[in-house]
């Protein structure tokens, strides 16, 4: 009743819906004596960075930007001739070194046709950093704070208390590596993982140093004590030349100007955007705006031209459909969901290729091998394009395309296996809690959550677990055309970052989702100066229809108790439920033995 109260509210206080964007025509009514000020497109970059397209809002318009919009949006500005420079903020990023570096390659493109590109910090990380530094001049506020510094991994591991709780985390592995379990199954990291994560944090910590040099003009070991001499105030940051300007938001404008040699300059930040009266009055108007709500308002590509389809593969791997919001995370990708997408792509005749962007840590075996099977099937070129991460369940969904373009710093590889369970039998002992058995046959208590396996349970996991093991291997080799054992020294669970990928065969080539656009036309043969569209699936969906989803996704009854628990805490509980979940009802799954997060 109250959502239906607002809408007549609304539909009774305005009979029209105009969209925000450029002064209308009609405004513009004094002759400017001067000339106009240069437009600089104001863009803010903050949090997950979706791949998926966002929801739609009352204009058709998504309600805000994910990566490929603003990649986009940069793209235009620059090929306009109204756009003079480009101010990019960067805030609180939630994303990885590879999104950054797509950011940093669509701001050097910019550049690259003369136009000058401002970034605006405030505090700010390594991340936020290595994008700022593709643009001309950085700026911060005297009160920031430039946290450049060397990079650490810290692995808290819970084995102890999962003794002292009587859980015990039953886990086994296939690959040396592949230390998925290893926070709960012992106290400090194997040797193979601790070499693995120190090679990938040397790597990642060799991009952002190569960043530094570049855009200083300095070796790279000038670059390293520049790290090393990090965090700065915004003061000692200028004196050493990592930022350019110190200025508050409201000094911003006149100190761009400044490095512009102009008197003025005007910030637009809803670029793009197109005035759009809608008149949403009397019935009509609010069905129209149901219907716009619902997503039905979004443009459907009509035209013959040529097409590629950029099919998003984002979250942790499961069966049946993807969701916006599960027990594993913020979302999950299920197999039902992407080969849905790609028959969609498969069956459209002005589709000539496919562009399969993905970004996953893996998860579940079978339905990372059902997405390879159609994968493998479809007879149009398809090019793999990794974001921040394609490891384990997302190498494998991407080794059986046409070619594997990825970032330098993606997370990939881990061709390995994982299994086991969560044995609470201990804890229920403490908790007063019995449990009586009947088992008929072998093995009947094999996903018991209770107990640990028995010898004859192990016996059948571990061969279970090898064979997976042997697909992934088998079928890795065949779509990178390596020989079997070869390839097999480079698995075992083993993470690589894009340029070490690249070293070792894994991907073929360095470079954004434009590039494997470009690549997937070649692909198909079509000419590199013919005009093709790209279409992306999943299609962008209403808000309410999001609205909906997210509730629909959401464990209402799930207990909220461990808000209160230190940070820590939350995490294990956290990850430990991700494994649970997965081998709930499966017995094996190719996962990232952690989440890498680079701060």
């Amino acid at each position: 009743m109250s959502f239906a109260f607002a809408v007549s509210a609304l539909l009774l206080s305005s009979s029209s819906y105009v969209r925000a964007g450029d002064a209308p025509a009609a405004a513009k009514t004094e002759k400017a004596e001067k000339p106009a000020p240069p437009v600089l497109v104001e863009l803010t970059i903050k949090g997950a960075l979706a791949e998926t397209p966002t929801p739609t809002g009352l204009d058709g318009a998504p309600v805000s930007d994910n990566l490929k919009s603003l990649i986009d949006k940069i793209a235009k500005a620059k090929d306009d001739a109204s756009v003079k420079g480009l101010l990019i903020r960067v805030h609180e990023p939630r994303f990885g070194l590879a999104k950054a570096y797509e950011l940093r390659r669509a701001i050097g493109t910019f550049r690259s046709g003369g136009k000058k590109a401002f970034a605006v910090l405030e505090s700010a990380g390594n991340v936020e950093y290595f994008v700022a530094t593709a643009a001309d001049e950085i700026v911060m506020p005297e009160s920031g704070w430039l946290m450049v510094k060397g990079l650490a991994a810290e692995v808290t591991f819970y084995k102890n208390l999962f003794d002292k709780l009587g859980v015990k985390a039953d886990m086994m592995q296939v690959g040396e590596f592949k230390g998925a379990a290893e926070p709960y199954t012992r106290t400090a990291m194997s040797g193979p993982f601790r070499d693995e994560l120190t090679s990938v944090l040397n790597d990642n910590y060799m991009m952002i140093v190569e960043a530094i040099s570049k855009r200083q003009g300095i070796a790279i070991d000038e670059a390293k004590k520049l790290i090393d001499g990090g965090p700065y105030t915004p003061g000692d940051a200028k004196k050493v030349g990592l930022i350019n300007r110190i200025a508050y938001n409201d000094e911003l404008e006149s100190e761009i100007a400044k490095g512009l040699g102009v008197e003025k300059i005007k910030l637009e930040p809803k670029y793009g955007k197109k005035i759009e009266k809608l008149d949403l009055s009397g019935l009509a108007g609010f069905l129209k705006m149901m219907q716009m709500l619902s997503g039905e308002n979004v443009k459907k590509p009509e035209s013959k031209k040529p097409k590629i389809a950029v099919i998003v593969a984002s979250g942790m791997i499961t069966t049946g459909k993807s969701k916006s919001s599960s027990l594993l995370g913020d979302g999950v990708m299920g197999s039902d969901t992407v080969i849905k997408h790609l028959r969609e792509a498969e069956k459209d005749e002005t589709v000539k290729a496919i562009v399969l962007r993905v970004d996953s840590p893996g998860g579940s075996a079978l339905a990372s091998d059902l997405i390879w099977r159609e994968v493998v099937r479809i007879e149009k070129p398809i090019v793999a394009c990794m974001s921040d991460v394609a490891a384990s369940g997302g190498y494998y969904i991407s080794m059986g395309c046409d070619k594997i373009v990825a970032e330098p710093s993606t997370i990939t590889g881990s061709i390995g296996v994982v299994g086991g369970k969560v044995a609470l039998g201990g804890l229920m002992d403490k908790a007063g809690l019995t449990t009586d058995v009947i088992e008929i046959g072998k093995n009947g208590l094999l996903l018991s959550t209770v107990r640990p396996f028995s010898d004859s349970e192990r016996a059948a996991m571990k061969k279970l677990m090898d064979e997976t093991y042997k697909q992934f291997v088998s079928k890795a080799a065949r779509g990178r055309k390596m020989d079997e054992a070869a390839l097999e020294k480079l698995a075992r669970g083993r993470i690589y970052t894009g340029r070490q990928a690249k070293e070792k065969g894994l991907v073929d080539e360095i470079g954004t989702l434009d590039d494997a656009i470009v690549a997937a036309k070649a692909l198909a043969k079509i000419p590199a100066g013919d005009e093709v569209e790209t279409i992306v699936l999943p299609k962008a969906s209403g808000v309410l229809e999001d609205l909906f989803q997210s509730i629909e996704d959401r464990d209402v009854a799930a207990p909220r108790i461990e808000s209160l628990l230190p940070a820590a805490i939350r995490g294990a509980i956290a990850r430990l439920g991700l494994i649970s979940a997965l081998l709930a009802n499966e017995p094996v799954a190719v996962v990232l033995p952690f989440e890498l997060r680079i701060h």
